[in-house]
Order: structure tokens, then C-alpha cells, then sequence
């Protein structure tokens, strides 16, 4: 019988395995070193630590939209290999959305930004 504490190490090693993923992607990647950027040039400028938290919660929002994204993207993949006007609607709905909230992260991040400039 598999105890509470067994249940519970092996969902923490699922989780790891996910996180190792989401580092190999380069599409994630690329929003991971960006936000760290950002943090740089946060804790640089000075910003509050409310502001900080802000830009912290943007990178975050932008960063989950990449991995959902990327999950999407691959279980359509799953689906099929070959043009499918539905699977391409739903990829391009998905890269909508990352833009969409990239686009709103760096206009709230030059409103933060801006008065520590």
C-alpha cells in the first residue's frame, strides 16, 4: 500500500520533471532570461517593493502564458502532423494570448518604469 508520504514524493518529482521541461524549452527560456533581465533592472533602478512585486507578477503572468502555450502547442501536435485549419486556429489563439499579455506587461512595466528613469 502506498502511503500519504510516497503519494505526495512522487507528485513533488513529476513536478521537478515539469520544471526541467520548461527550462529545456527554448520558447520558455527565452521569457525565463528576460524576466531575470527585468528583475535586475528593478532591483537596479530602486523600484518599491510594491512596484517590484508588480513587475515580479507580470513576469510570472507572461512567463505561465509561454508554458501554456507550449503545452497546447505540443497536445495539438499529438493530434496531428498535417495542416489542420481547427489546430492552427488554436496555436494561433495561444501565441495571441502570449503576445496579448507581453504587450500589456511592457506597457505596465514603462509605467513603473518611466518615473525611476
Amino acid at each position: 500500500m502506498i502511503t500519504f508520504l510516497e503519494k505526495m514524493m512522487r507528485k513533488f518529482q513529476v513536478a521537478i520533471l515539469g520544471l526541467k521541461h520548461i527550462v529545456k524549452d527554448s520558447s520558455i527560456l527565452i521569457q525565463i532570461v528576460i524576466g531575470m533581465v527585468v528583475l535586475v533592472v528593478s532591483v537596479w533602478l530602486g523600484l518599491s517593493k510594491f512596484d517590484l512585486m508588480f513587475v515580479g507578477v507580470l513576469i510570472v503572468l507572461v512567463i505561465v502564458c509561454e508554458i501554456i502555450n507550449t503545452a497546447i502547442e505540443r497536445l495539438c501536435d499529438l493530434y496531428t502532423t498535417q495542416v489542420n485549419p481547427q489546430v492552427k486556429y488554436i496555436k494561433d489563439l495561444m501565441a495571441g494570448c502570449v503576445l496579448f499579455v507581453s504587450v500589456f506587461a511592457l506597457i505596465m512595466g514603462l509605467v513603473i518604469f518611466i518615473p525611476y528613469i
